[in-house]
């Protein structure tokens, strides 16, 4: 009860009274009748007592609608990315330093109010999520060589200078301390990890699945665009070469195919883990593997 209804294209999202699961009530034409379709079929664990809801409409061919949710039992936000045209519904679970308390959309802006815990008192921040950012609770500036009147009071930051990470710095009298100094920009703000899992490796042959046989994934495709850091299951993708003598210089962004090989361990439900850790530019298209399997690869 008082979470918003959101109107989706022809039809209308909301929240099961339980808090339980995500439904979308829409016209059918087939049954002449209005029915009630499950939308988080696969992720209703990702809905811990729902508060408020708002929706991002898409702004471009190139994504979907973005339904943000906010978790009153644990400060999570459920996200789902909805493109009705291909019925995809991309579920996801954002994370940070604090708790989600609201959210609300501004045309294409997206503002959440979140409750952070600095040096023992809680304070409530009202931020906007922005694409060029790469840290939590960021705060940005030209050349320097430290960053003052910062609130995160022993928390340990981010740090971007000239689009480099530098080493972590824990904030100390509202301030810190640059490893090198800036000389355009800089960033400062709550580090975040970036994780995704592939569902188990289900492999059918002619003689039948492989369900429960081991297996190993033995060559990963990852396609990115735009991409600067990623890791695959535990194993950093190399993104730089040693054609250039200033290694101080940005990650340069690359857009391709990159391939790991030498995915090592056998296990009965082979996946595929990609991770982020450090506050590059990632986005990640698509994955292409190849798996070897007892009778038969």
């Amino acid at each position: 009860p008082g979470t918003r209804v959101q109107a989706l294209d022809t039809g209308t999202l909301f929240i099961q009274r339980q808090g339980k699961a995500l439904n979308e009530f829409l016209f059918s034409d087939t049954q002449l009748t209005y029915v009630t379709q499950r939308i988080s079929l696969l992720s209703g664990h990702l809905l811990k007592g729902p508060s408020r809801i708002a929706m991002r409409k898409a702004t471009s061919t190139d994504e979907g609608d973005l339904l943000l949710i906010t978790n009153e039992n644990d400060g999570t936000m459920a996200v789902y990315s909805i493109m009705r045209s291909q019925q995809i519904v991309a579920p996801s679970e954002w994370t940070t330093d604090g708790q989600f308390k609201d959210v609300n959309i501004d045309v294409t802006d997206i503002y959440v109010v979140v409750k952070r815990t600095f040096d023992g008192v809680a304070r409530y921040f009202l931020e906007r999520f922005d694409n060029t950012i790469f840290t939590d609770c960021a705060f940005i500036g030209g050349a320097a060589s430290s960053a003052s009147s910062l609130p995160h009071t022993g928390k340990s930051l981010n740090v971007i200078t000239d689009g480099v990470p530098q080493e972590n710095a824990v904030v100390t009298s509202g301030s810190v301390t640059f490893t090198r100094p800036s000389t355009t920009k800089y960033e400062v703000g709550l580090p975040f990890t970036v994780y995704a899992k592939t569902m188990p490796v289900d492999i059918k042959l002619q003689s039948g699945t492989r369900t429960g046989f081991k297996k190993r994934i033995m060559q990963v495709n990852a396609i990115v665009d735009d991409t600067q850091h990623l890791s695959i299951n535990n194993q950093p993708v190399p993104f730089r070469n040693f054609d250039n003598p200033l290694l101080d210089l940005p990650i340069q962004e690359f857009t391709g195919i990159k391939r790991l090989d030498g995915v090592r361990g056998y296990s009965r439900e082979a996946a595929i883990e990609v991770s982020q850790t450090l506050p590059l530019k990632m986005t990640l298209l698509g994955l292409e593997y190849k798996v070897a399997v007892n009778q038969g690869t």
